[in-house]
Parts: C-alpha cells; sequence; structure tokens
C-alpha cells in the first residue's frame, strides 16, 4: 500500500480526527480516484436541496471474524455466561458492521445498515457482500439499497479502534448497561460497568464488539454510533496537543483499511475543515424479521420507506410516486418458479395498475437480478415499477410486439423475485413469510 507523508498540523488532525470517528475513511493511499457518479435530479433534491457544491458519500464496514473451533455451551458462572473453547478467530470476508456516510456541503450524516438485511436479487444477507463481489460489490449493494450513490469504500479491522483509541488515550463513553461477554478462543474478555467512563483501546474495541444487547444487533449498531461520537469529540478536546499521537493513528488506520478513497478527496476537504459538523446519525428502517431457507433469519426493505426516511434525515424531498404509465408492461417469468408472473400482475393489479395493460408470458430462468427493461421512449415510465419494487432498469434498443401489442416495458423477474414473492423456487410453492409476502408494496 502507498503511503502519503504526514502533514504535521492541526488542521491535519481535524480531518484526521473526522475520518478516526467513521472507523477508517482516512485510507487516502490509492493513486487514482475512482469515478464518481453524477445525483440526478431527484437524487439532488433528496440528499442535497441546498445545492451545496461539496458531496461525497462513503460505505465503511468492519470485517466479522470466522471461528475455527468447536462451539462450547455457557458456563454458568456467578449469572455470567462464559466460553471456554479452543482454536482460533481470524478475520472473515464478512463484515460486521456497515455505515453508511454521507458529505453534504459541511454537515455529515451517518446511517448504519442492519448486518442482516437481505437482499433478494442476490438470495443473500449484506453482510456476506464482501464475501461474494469484494468491497466494490458491497458499495453498489447499499447504493441499491438506498437507491442513491456512493462514491468510496472503506473496509476495515474492528480491532482498529483498539490503536486508535489507545494513541488518543481512551474516549469517554457512557455504557448503556452491563456488559460481560469471556470466549477463550476467541481471546476475548468484554467486562463493562454501565455508566459514564474513559474507555481504553481495548475495552473500546469489546464496547462495539459485544452482541448480547437488549435489542439484538439493532442494539449493537446504536454502540457503533456512540463511539463515532466518542472518537470525534475527543479529537476535538485534543487538538494540536495530539499531534504528537499522529504517528500512531495513521500506522493503525494505513494497517487495518482497504479503500478506493484517494489524496484528492483531502485536498477537497481541507477548505472546509473547521466548519464540519455531525448532524445525523440513524439506523435504516427495517420491514421485521422473517426467514428464509439456507439463509436463517433476516430483514427486509421498503425503498420508499427508505426514500421517506431520506428525505427526512437530510431535509430534502421524496419523489412523488404518480399514477402508472399508461402503456403495456409485460411481465416475463425467468425465475424457474411457475405461476410467479400472475402472482407479480396480482400485486400490480392491487397497487392500481389497469388488467389490461399487464401482459404475461413464461421463459427459461435467467440467473441475473430482477429488472425492468425499457425501450428509449418508455425510459422514464419504467421509474413507477423500479420505484415500486427497488429494482434497476436496463435499457433496450427494441422489444419485439407480443400478442399483436407494441411493447416498451418488460418485467423481467429473476430468480431473485421468488424470494420476494415468498415462494419457495425448488418447489414452486408459495410460503408464508411474515411482513414480507404479505406487504401492500414489494
Amino acid at each position: 500500500m502507498r503511503r502519503w507523508p504526514m502533514i504535521a498540523s492541526s488542521r491535519f488532525l481535524q480531518l484526521l480526527g473526522l475520518a478516526i470517528a467513521f472507523a477508517g475513511i482516512a485510507g487516502f493511499w490509492w493513486p487514482r480516484e475512482p469515478e464518481r457518479t453524477q445525483l440526478t435530479v431527484s437524487q439532488a433534491n433528496l440528499l442535497n436541496p441546498r445545492g451545496e457544491e461539496f458531496t461525497a458519500t462513503f460505505v465503511v464496514a468492519g470485517r466479522d471474524f470466522d471461528a475455527t473451533s468447536f462451539a462450547s455451551a455457557c458456563q454458568w458462572i456467578g449469572g455470567e455466561c462464559i466460553r471456554n473453547r479452543t482454536g482460533t478467530f481470524t478475520p472473515s470476508n464478512r463484515t460486521d458492521t456497515i455505515l453508511f456516510v454521507s458529505i453534504i456541503g459541511d454537515s455529515i450524516s451517518v446511517v448504519a445498515i442492519p448486518r442482516d438485511l437481505y437482499l433478494v436479487d442476490w438470495q443473500t444477507k449484506i453482510n456476506a457482500m464482501l464475501l461474494y463481489r469484494q468491497a466494490d460489490g458491497l458499495r453498489e449493494a447499499v447504493a441499491e439499497v438506498l437507491g442513491v450513490p456512493v462514491d468510496y469504500y472503506a473496509i476495515i479491522d474492528v480491532d482498529i479502534f483498539e490503536g486508535l483509541v489507545n494513541a488518543l488515550d481512551g474516549v469517554d463513553i457512557n455504557v448503556p448497561y452491563r456488559m460481560y461477554y469471556r470466549d477463550s478462543a476467541a481471546g476475548l474478555l468484554i467486562d463493562l460497568e454501565p455508566g459514564p467512563q474513559r474507555l481504553d483501546g481495548s475495552q473500546t474495541a469489546g464496547f462495539v464488539r459485544f452482541r448480547d444487547t437488549p435489542r439484538g444487533d439493532i442494539g449493537r449498531i446504536d454502540n457503533v454510533k456512540l463511539v463515532a461520537y466518542a472518537l470525534l469529540e475527543r479529537i476535538k478536546q485534543l487538538n494540536v496537543r495530539a499531534v504528537g499521537a499522529v504517528p500512531q493513528l495513521l500506522e493503525a488506520v494505513f494497517d487495518d483499511v482497504e479503500t478506493n478513497a484517494s489524496l484528492g478527496l483531502i485536498t477537497r476537504l481541507l477548505p472546509r475543515l473547521g466548519s464540519l459538523t455531525l448532524d445525523n446519525v440513524a439506523t435504516l428502517p427495517v420491514t421485521g424479521e422473517y426467514r428464509v431457507e439456507g439463509v436463517g433469519a433476516v430483514v427486509g426493505y421498503d425503498p420508499r420507506e427508505i426514500e421517506l426516511f431520506l428525505a427526512d434525515l437530510f431535509g430534502g424531498a421524496a419523489r412523488e410516486f404518480a399514477g402508472p404509465p399508461d402503456e403495456p408492461l409485460l411481465i416475463t417469468n425467468r425465475s424457474g418458479s411457475p405461476g410467479l408472473a400472475e402472482w407479480y400482475a396480482d400485486r400490480l393489479l392491487a397497487l392500481g395498475v389497469p388488467e389490461e395493460q399487464l401482459l404475461l408470458r413464461e421463459e427459461t430462468p435467467d440467473p441475473a437480478p430482477t429488472r425492468v427493461a425499457a425501450v428509449e421512449s418508455s425510459w422514464l415510465n419504467a421509474d413507477f415499477y423500479t420505484g415500486l419494487m427497488g429494482i434497476g432498469k436496463q435499457q433496450v434498443d427494441n422489444m419485439p410486439s407480443f400478442d399483436g401489442r407494441r411493447v416498451g416495458l418488460e418485467l423481467v423477474l429473476g430468480e431473485g423475485a421468488a424470494y420476494a414473492a415468498g415462494w419457495h423456487p425448488s418447489s414452486g410453492q408459495q410460503t408464508v413469510i411474515p411482513e414480507w409476502g404479505t406487504k401492500e408494496a414489494f
């Protein structure tokens, strides 16, 4: 990895502190700037209603750990669960914590994304995208879920917290509840009493890794938010006096971050460092828990709810979903589950699409994601269906007529469409999935 020369100044320290607060955005050693996606008019109205000139978006994810050991039941000693196992823990190709970080003008916002969020088109949880499609694939998956571009990624080792916090001589955190967990195989001891206190690096790493929270993964995400605030506040407290800690901070960040962020980002950030503020820290809304065969317990999401959530977070305006376009929609079932086109047609009918506009056909299975294909003249009309279902669209040169009618829009149901509908692909039979198979929208 390439390392840039250290700049020992208070402004550089402020920049570094902001990067640390978001778990590794400071890996600026790639020589080339990644291609950035231009915001559409609707995306700009959503994220940047004030028309700020500077914008940058990131996905920051911490690696999980893989265990090569035998699990053991809890040994309850003094009311505490203690696991004594043999084996080793190594960094995983799955992600443990996923954050969407946005800088719009001088405002920083962070959205925590639950690791169990289910991606229908990929038939897996979002925390597995690093394994299947590497860091850039995770970045693209987060962009698809949110419906907005994500420019940069930063994949970190969770242990980065330990080195960073030690370099800052600890951080001040109000521990919300008793935390105790010991695992000999993982070499992990978490032993924190509730209340305000200064945590060292090891304690902070344990704080963000503690899983037995009252609200499960959502509660652990809240703890990650607390650490982000605490790190940023600690940097502000130390200010110039922390320059002596910069070499340790740089070493911790550079050793543990995989990123596509570049030196060019520093250049654009420097003029606004003094006015940057952390204004929003929130958790992505989910639609409830359900189970998927082979995957386990997952949570779903509603694209329209997410757009409304982002509009509220950024003070922007969500799109107004108008009525269905006045042209035929061909639903082509390539999912491998016979009868699925009829299921989708019934849902669209319930959402106001006229029956005479829906054309159905069965074709050979297609492993590609579910999508809307559109000719140029129907390109904007496709947005009605992509907005409802949270899927992408594909432009094609032309489409053949179907049943004697001209067609410019085609809903192609891939294999993932069966899971969205609550179907079991191997049997072709519909199953009941709470809060997903019975939703009023896709």
